[in-house]
């Protein structure tokens, strides 16, 4: 039986929280990010990733990671 290939999702957060996240230096835009190559394996790895916002998660019981995230737009 063949396997199923699983495709990354990309968590969506809502504009106000990215806005907390970006105050305490845990989330930006990716221009800010120095490696390049992370973000071009994150356009790969996850096609649903609009390509402009990061976030920092700490880990509690391993260390933190970055990972792409997408910001949803703001309802007026």
């Amino acid at each position: 039986m063949p396997s199923l290939a699983t495709v990354a999702t990309v968590e969506t957060i809502t504009r106000h929280k990215y806005e907390r996240l970006q105050y305490t230096g845990s989330a930006g835009v990716v221009t800010s990010l120095e490696d390049a190559r992370l973000v071009d394996r994150w356009q790969v790895d996850f096609p649903g990733w609009r390509g402009e916002h990061w976030a920092f998660e700490a880990g509690t019981t391993s260390p933190g990671r970055l990972r792409p995230i997408n910001v949803a737009t703001r309802q007026n």
